[in-house]
């Protein structure tokens, strides 16, 4: 009789409190609001590093246009969008295979700038504030 008493309360003795289940559950929950901004930063960055490779893409594949006789009527001083329409991406969809990209921070369109003179091409996009920031060939570290 005795020794069944003893198993009794020996078993009745294992297990969590709800204390214990309380602290474990609290501790979980810090780790958690340390991680998630962490891994919510590193995704918006791997966005912009996205969009900054793509608007390279996007100007060699003008540059490559042009060097295969695609010519720009003139200087274009203000941003344009590059889209489905825009004559520039008809000569450059070739050389791009998945097709035109949208950038990965808003889901947006690419713009170009078209410098006659040095012949230099300017690719940018809308941030998360909408103004548009120049990716290639200088990126703007305001970019966000």
């Amino acid at each position: 009789m005795m020794a069944w008493m003893v198993k009794q309360v020996n078993r009745k003795n294992k297990g969590f409190t709800l204390i214990e289940m309380v602290i474990v559950v609290a501790i979980i929950a810090i780790l958690i609001a340390l991680a998630v901004p962490q891994v919510l930063r590193q995704i918006n960055r791997s966005k912009i590093e996205a969009d900054k490779a793509n608007a390279k893409n996007i100007a060699t594949a003008i540059q490559q246009w042009v060097s295969e006789g695609g010519t720009f009527s003139s200087s274009v001083t203000t941003w344009t969008t590059i889209t489905e329409t825009n004559p520039v991406t008809d000569g450059i969809s070739k050389y791009l295979g998945s097709g035109l990209p949208k950038t990965k921070l808003k889901n947006d369109d690419f713009y170009y700038k078209y410098d006659a003179t040095s012949e230099v091409v300017y690719i940018g996009a809308k941030d998360s504030g909408g103004n548009i920031k120049e990716l290639y060939p200088k990126p703007d570290p305001s970019y966000k």
